[in-house]
This record gives C-alpha cells, sequence and structure tokens, in this order.
C-alpha cells in the first residue's frame, strides 16, 4: 500500500512540475536594505517580505530580542497547563489587551495554531458556522476541524450570508467567520454589514485581523479602528506582519469566551507556548506604534506612490485602500513567465494563482515595507516595463 502512494504522490508532483505548477523554495538571506541574498549568491531587491514596518532591522527590537534570549535562554518548553507560563507571556498578553480594548487574550506560536484552535471548542453537531470562501486558510481548518455544520457563502456576498442564516434556525449556536482584510486582494471585508447581521440573527463573529493589526487604525489597532466599529466577539491574528515579524499568532474577545478556550482550546493545550524571545519583540513593537505614526505613515506613502507610478504605465493594479500592490494579469503561464523574468531582472515578487485567486484571475502581488526607498520603487517600476513583452504571450 505505501509503494502504491508513493507511485501515486511522485505522478502528481511529475504532473504539476509538467504544468508548472510544482513549488520550489528559494533560500534567500534579508539584510536591512530591503535586498535579498540568494542562493546564486546575487543580490536582489525584496518585495515579497512581510516585513511590513522595517521591525528586523530596529535596533531596539533587536536589543529587547537579545535581552529575552539571555534572561529566558532558548531551551524548549512544554504546553502552559503542564508546566506553568513565563512571566513575559503573560506580560503580553495583558499588554495586547489594553493596546487592542479587548477583555482577554491567549497568545500562541503561530496564526495557524491560533485560528485552528478556537472553534472545535466553542461548537459541537448542532451548531452552525459561516465562513466566507475567501478567508485565511487557517480559519477555514479550523472549521472543518470542528464539529460543527459549515456553511461556505460566497466572497463578501452577505446577500448570499443573510440567505444561509434565515435558514439556519434549527441552530443552537451561529458563528459568522471572516477576515477582516483578505490576503488574496488586500480587500475588506464590510464588518459593518457583519456586525448587523450577527445581531438580527443572533450569531457571534470571529475576524482574523492578522493584516489589519500594527497596520490599519489608531496607533495599528486594526480594521475595526480604522472603520470605527467596535471589536467583534473573538479577534484573531498573527505578528508576522505589523507586529514584530516573528512567528506568533493570539486569540482575543470577550473574557468568557477566551478563558473557556483556555481551558478547552487543544491549539493551546497541547502545544509549544509562544517563545519569550518573540514575546519581547512584539511588546517593543506595540510600544512603539503606540509613541510613533511615522513607520505606518512611511507605508502607506509607499503603497500610494507605487500604485500611482503603475497605473501611470497603465498596469492593471488592483483597487484597496491597504498598503499591498496586486497587478491583475489573468494567465498562470504569464505571471510565471513575469515572476521568473523580474528575478532575472533581479527584482523578487510573487504569484498568485488558482486556487488562491479565481480561475484566470492570476496576478503579481507586490508586498512593500516603510523602509522601502523611492528609487528602489522606480527600480521596480522600471523592471516590471522592461518585461512588459511577456504580457503578449
Amino acid at each position: 500500500m505505501s509503494n502504491k502512494m508513493n507511485r501515486s504522490f511522485a505522478q502528481e508532483m511529475q504532473n504539476m512540475e509538467a504544468a508548472s505548477l510544482l513549488r520550489t523554495e528559494v533560500p534567500v538571506q534579508e539584510d536591512d536594505n530591503m535586498l535579498a541574498q540568494v542562493a546564486s549568491g546575487k543580490d536582489v531587491l525584496n518585495f515579497f517580505t512581510n516585513d511590513f514596518l522595517g521591525w528586523s532591522s530596529r535596533a531596539d527590537v533587536k536589543r529587547a530580542a537579545m535581552e529575552a534570549l539571555s534572561k529566558y535562554g532558548v531551551g524548549g518548553t512544554s504546553s502552559r497547563a503542564t508546566i506553568g507560563t513565563a512571566k513575559i507571556l503573560t506580560q503580553l498578553e495583558q499588554k495586547l489587551c489594553e493596546y487592542l480594548d479587548v477583555e482577554a487574550c491567549i497568545v500562541l506560536s503561530s496564526r495557524y495554531l491560533a485560528n485552528i484552535g478556537i472553534f472545535d471548542s466553542l461548537t459541537n453537531e448542532r451548531d452552525s458556522i459561516f465562513i466566507d470562501e475567501g478567508c485565511d486558510h487557517g480559519l477555514v481548518d479550523g472549521v472543518r476541524f470542528s464539529k460543527a455544520k459549515a456553511i461556505v457563502f460566497n466572497f463578501k456576498d452577505y446577500n448570499n450570508l443573510e440567505y444561509y442564516l434565515k435558514s439556519s434556525g434549527s441552530a443552537r449556536y451561529r458563528i459568522i467567520a471572516s477576515d477582516a482584510v483578505f490576503n488574496t486582494d488586500a480587500s475588506y471585508a464590510n464588518l459593518e454589514t457583519i456586525q448587523s447581521l450577527q445581531i438580527r440573527y443572533d450569531a457571534i463573529s470571529i475576524v482574523d485581523d492578522s493584516l489589519g493589526i500594527g497596520i490599519l487604525g489608531d496607533k495599528g489597532k486594526g480594521t475595526c479602528s480604522h472603520i470605527g466599529l467596535d471589536n467583534p466577539n473573538i479577534i484573531s491574528g498573527s505578528f508576522a506582519y505589523g507586529l514584530g515579524n516573528v512567528a506568533g499568532g493570539f486569540i482575543a474577545g470577550d473574557l468568557t469566551l477566551i478563558e473557556w478556550l483556555r481551558q478547552s482550546s487543544r491549539s493551546y493545550l497541547l502545544s509549544e507556548p509562544l517563545s519569550p524571545v518573540n514575546a519581547a519583540v512584539v511588546l517593543t513593537a506595540i510600544d512603539v506604534l503606540q509613541q510613533d505614526d511615522s513607520l505606518v505613515e512611511a507605508l502607506f506613502y509607499n503603497a500610494s506612490y507605487l500604485k500611482d507610478a503603475l497605473k501611470n504605465k497603465q498596469w492593471q493594479v488592483l483597487e484597496t485602500e491597504y498598503p499591498m500592490v496586486s497587478l491583475q494579469i489573468g494567465s498562470t503561464l504569464v505571471v510565471q513567465k513575469l515572476v521568473e523574468a523580474l528575478y532575472e531582472k533581479g527584482v523578487l515578487v510573487s504569484g498568485l494563482c488558482y486556487p488562491n485567486t479565481p480561475e484566470g484571475a492570476a496576478r503579481i502581488r507586490i508586498h512593500l515595507s516603510a523602509k522601502h526607498s523611492v528609487e528602489q520603487l522606480d527600480n521596480l517600476v522600471s523592471a516590471l516595463e522592461s518585461v512588459r513583452h511577456l504580457l503578449q504571450k
């Protein structure tokens, strides 16, 4: 049986490679000047980074990490429920509660663990979860792993969501799950409508705000702050983007729900906790954001500058307020050729295609940082212009 399985997967990967769909991982070493050194030793402009605010190169962030390393060491630990909690993790949870204006918070070692740890503990087969089809795969997996009835509604189609809510009269509990900012196109969910439907149909809302926290709203407090809306019942998020650019995630929200998750969530009870070094980095990042708006301002300036420059060159830029730039291309094969050609020109960008986008809607995604210079943005535009001929093939 194992040989049969091996042969099957080997053939599948050969088919993927023949169709140019097999993923490869390129060794990359990032530096402080938004350059990345790849395996060949070549330096390329890095527009693939998740370090939106330039945390990795800040002296205060590095100092906090080194102090935590000196105090806590590098040794691994077991579950917090088993051996207790490092003081710095409790400090971070308290800090996040104050920062996000929520009642309670749990920090975990990844966003994925946070998202898969929510739904199973809160629901059983008598409940219904309504999730946007554009959500982060971690939220999708969390719903799949629960015993609740999963109903997937069309991307940002709140009439479709209400149709399903109306049909769920027999459900014990109803949960509406959505990203706040969708990863595939950086568009915003209509959280006002979700909140209205939540109230109308006696549901609770669970929102992943990984791309909003640290970037949007007053002092980076997130998407709800940005649009002037009360927080959902539960917010989940990542530290990898706006809050330190380190591994880790959190679940925050209503006190009773969060404390129940602390008692019952397998992600929390059965996994190793967030690294104290990463916790120190996030604490420092929050302190910086509460005192200094310049990082976020620089990120938004870069996004506005690049979007205008690309539109002036007639590139099809997806419209979004969020400081991420996506170019609509269409063909997966053309996107692959463009990404490869840009790499040869010394520019590293990412390509998105089905199933991460609708079929026929493949795109190039450009991750910006507050640390990118205008000269680097101009070089990116020049590189794109030099490979524009590939759009015709």
